[in-house]
């Protein structure tokens, strides 16, 4: 078996991989190490493609980002909570991380399989997302007109702010702000309209075995979005979704307390009693941001979302009040602190 590892900055430390190591050493295990966790261990990192099973520690946008670069291989996950930011989609924390893997070597886990969709542009397909592909203009705050076919059948012409479909996982992230509906258990698509200037236009729920074609835009004036991962230019008229079949996996170990589906779905339904807790617009936008990135100070909120100084400040003083958002200090400079999502199993 070959193990690969991977982590977030500054998310492992280097006694967790020397144990780790050990462990793999001892058991006759060979591995390979991505360039950040070769760089703390002191040994040269190796490809990833051909591992049997993955170790991702850090947040879900180093997971979501992982699954990107892997493309269309469905190598198992097991991912864990990193040292300073913690995620949705983990199941244990790295502290533990030498008793976890041992239980996994055992054969002492389940696989927990969720759908990916994928896009066409013209001639280009793009790698699977796990929660959405977004298509909004490149000029903030400028709507975007498209038509919306489903298996060949029009359905709507509509002018939004963008349009999302999302997977079941991706039901509980951005689909669910945009007004989407919470889907568990189910082999289906949402379709929903970004602030859409037509009443009538509501959110679908699709079969995903169906083709789903956003046409009728200008190419060169929108951008398709990639698990708010990857932003792609769209030069063509048409774009066209559909179920990859290369399905995310999950490792779970046996003794985890973590579920996944039940983490997913408290964070929607603490991401709706926000909104109708009247949050200003800034601080959503900062919580949006955070979900994405990850861990930011002040000075990398500031510059991801635009806003003034004065501004991140009362959105931060918000979400911390709620307790949506944590603070803590800062690995590279303890002078500064950096904030987070206050996730909980």
């Amino acid at each position: 078996m070959l193990v690969g590892v991977i982590a977030g900055e500054g998310e492992v430390y280097l006694d967790d991989l020397r144990k780790l190591l050990r462990l793999f050493k001892r058991i006759n295990i060979e591995y390979a190490l991505s360039k950040e966790v070769s760089k703390i261990i002191g040994e040269e990192s190796s490809s990833l493609e051909n591992v049997d099973l993955l170790i991702v520690i850090g947040s879900d946008r180093i997971i979501l980002k992982t699954l990107l670069q892997l493309g269309d291989k469905s190598i198992p996950l097991l991912c864990l909570n990193g040292r300073k930011s913690r995620g949705f989609l983990t199941v244990g924390d790295v502290e533990n991380i030498v008793e976890i893997v041992k239980d996994v070597l055992k054969g002492d886990y389940t696989v927990e399989k969720r759908i990916r969709l994928y896009s066409e542009i013209g001639d280009k397909i793009l790698p699977p997302a796990l929660n959405e592909i977004a298509v909004f203009s490149k000029l903030s705050g400028k709507i975007i007109r498209y038509s919306l076919s489903i298996n060949g059948e029009y359905v709507w012409r509509d002018e939004a702010d963008g349009v999302i479909v999302a997977t079941p996982t991706g039901s509980t992230a951005y689909a669910l702000s945009a007004g989407g509906p919470i889907v568990k258990n189910a082999n289906v698509f949402t379709i929903v309209p970004v602030n859409t200037l037509i009443p009538t236009h509501k959110p679908i729920v699709t079969s995903s075995s169906n083709t789903i074609t956003i046409g009728d835009l200008k190419p060169g004036e929108n951008v398709l979005i990639i698990d708010g991962q990857i932003r792609v230019s769209i030069d063509s008229e048409e774009v066209y979704v559909r179920k990859s079949s290369y399905c995310a996996r999950f490792i779970k170990p046996s003794n985890s307390v973590y579920d996944l589906d039940r983490r997913l779905v408290k964070r929607a339904l603490r991401s709706v009693r926000a909104s109708l807790e009247n949050l200003p617009p800034s601080a959503k936008l900062v919580y949006k941001v955070l979900e994405y990135e990850g861990p930011l100070t002040t000075r990398e909120i500031r510059a991801k979302t635009g806003l003034p100084a004065r501004t991140v400040s009362y959105a931060l003083k918000r979400l911390l009040t709620k307790k949506l958002v944590v603070k803590k200090p800062y690995s590279r400079d303890p002078r500064k602190s950096v904030y987070m999502l206050n996730v909980t199993p």
